[in-house]
């Protein structure tokens, strides 16, 4: 099998989750232009017919991009209409005059925790309400993509051909983690927008302590050097009442297993955004908090 039947397999894997009686958590993918496929995530929350919540684009990707969510539900009419308001965080990199494109979208027939599969056209719009970029929008539920994967699991473990190696890769589990986890790369900025002052930086290490060390610096000044991640969450308030607050962690190390992973959270009072370091030895990646003033 070779590398573009996986790309698809694992593509075609969209997951949906509820988490409560009215969570819920949709995956799948935005066409543009009839040939451009971008995967997508959407958690709803639905409180007496108001829907708020959380989109991300391009997981994983080189524009990832994270945006609340706002809306309404009609249980009598079946019909979800929400749209994109605000970006909160994403990795494209930004140019000065650089303008985000927001969905707006109505789905008819839908029933909020019952619709299996949905695929609508949606209209894309900037902040000030002008078009940008027009798409189609398709999403799925969780038991229909869990029994999929599922399916496509066994087949590919069936495959004789197919190297163990590949054959771990196509765990369930590990693939909707995967999905759901922000990482942090070499050489890429992380874009985060806060109307807030200050945020709290906290850094830990998530998994097994293997003695990963990471320098921390905030518009070019040290605040951890050769800070070894503990389990225990270390926790740095930031100024950020400028413009623009880089923050740079270096990798000093790749511990016992490589690579470097420390995971990154950083809260501002409205936003929990909560990142992976996947970085070599002397490897960089940066978080960008930009300022919004109303």
């Amino acid at each position: 099998m070779n590398s573009q039947i996986l790309l698809y397999f694992f593509c075609s894997l969209i997951t949906c989750h509820v988490f409560a009686q009215n969570e819920y958590e949709y995956m799948g993918g935005i066409v543009l232009n009839d040939t451009l496929t971008i995967t997508y995530r959407l958690h709803l929350k639905e409180n007496n017919g108001a829907i708020s919540g959380f989109s991300i684009s391009d997981i994983g990707g080189t524009y990832e991009t994270k945006s609340t969510v706002f809306g309404e539900y009609d249980d009598i009419n079946k019909e979800l209409s929400f749209r994109e308001t605000q970006t909160v965080y994403t990795k494209t990199p930004l140019e000065p005059d650089y303008e985000f494109c927001y969905i707006n979208t109505t789905l008819k027939n839908f029933t909020l925790g019952r619709t299996k599969d949905a695929k609508v056209k949606f209209i894309g719009l900037f902040s000030d309400n002008t078009r940008c970029i027009d798409g189609e929008l398709f999403i799925s539920s969780v038991d229909i993509i869990e029994s999929r994967m599922t399916r496509v699991t066994k087949k590919i473990n069936r495959m004789k051909k197919v190297p163990d190696s590949i054959k771990q890769r196509f765990k369930p589990l590990k693939m909707m983690d995967s999905l759901n986890m922000n990482i942090l790369r070499k050489e890429q900025t992380l874009s985060v927008f806060s109307k807030s002052n200050q945020v709290h930086l906290i850094i830990y290490d998530g998994g097994k302590e293997d003695g990963d060390k990471i320098t921390v610096s905030a518009n070019s000044k040290t605040l951890l050097k050769n800070y070894e991640a503990k389990k225990e969450k270390r926790s740095i308030v930031l100024d950020v009442s400028d413009d623009t607050t880089s923050i740079t962690i270096e990798a000093v190390n790749e511990g016992t297993i490589a690579p470097n992973t420390v995971i990154v959270e950083i809260k501002d009072g409205h936003n929990n955004i909560q990142a992976l370091s996947n970085l070599k030895a002397g490897e960089k990646t940066q978080i960008d908090i930009l300022k919004v003033r109303n």
